[in-house]
């Protein structure tokens, strides 16, 4: 969706991880099958000193990606780890991946995309709630993780059927300058620190 030409912007991509041994390789191989031109990436997975093999298996993945670097976060907390890419980051757009999740092929492109068409300081897409088995306690909280009566308007849950202005997204895609004017991300709060 981004057109490859000079004019295509770099992207830090920003991922903060603790103990994720059974998601990070996913997590990882699905930014890498992004259509977002590799030259134009940096991927900074920031690791809160995991102690379940994680680093292992960022390790083993670092030769498929060359643009990836692995930076400790010895402050274990998600706003740390922000902080700390961000400072790292080279990208004029930085955008955060949670290591728990998978990403579709078209995800940094399309956040691009509708950054430059929109305007706004932070964009980002609809979380889909997958269940984690096939047991009826799984599908009933995955439904419920989706639904107005679970989550109320987070759009970012529900959907949307247009591009609308929300009140937060999940693995949002910042303009660098974001964090120059209103400062980083509160570390003191561990959860909702993107207020």
């Amino acid at each position: 969706m981004v057109s490859q030409t000079d004019a295509t912007p770099r992207v830090s991509v920003i991922v903060p991880c603790r103990n994720e041994a059974a998601w990070i390789e996913r997590c990882l191989e699905s930014i890498a099958a992004n259509d977002f031109p590799k030259d134009q990436m940096e991927l900074l997975v920031l690791d809160g000193m995991s102690t379940d093999g994680t680093r292992a298996i960022i390790g083993q993945s670092a030769p498929k990606f060359p643009w990836m670097r692995l930076l400790d976060n010895p402050r274990k907390t998600a706003p740390a780890a922000m902080n700390i890419g961000i400072a790292a980051a080279r990208g004029k757009i930085v955008v955060r991946m949670d290591a728990h999740n998978e990403y579709p092929s078209d995800y940094i492109s399309k956040l691009v995309y509708w950054l430059e068409k929109s305007g706004a300081d932070n964009v980002g897409g609809v979380s889909a709630v997958c269940p984690s088995n096939d047991t009826a306690a799984a599908k009933a909280i995955a439904f419920g993780c989706s639904h107005f009566l679970g989550v109320g308007n987070a759009r970012y849950r529900i959907g949307v059927t247009k591009p609308t202005e929300v009140d937060t997204v999940p693995f949002g895609c910042y303009r660098r300058e974001v964090f120059e004017k209103i400062g980083p991300f509160d570390e003191e709060l561990v959860r909702n620190q993107d207020d």
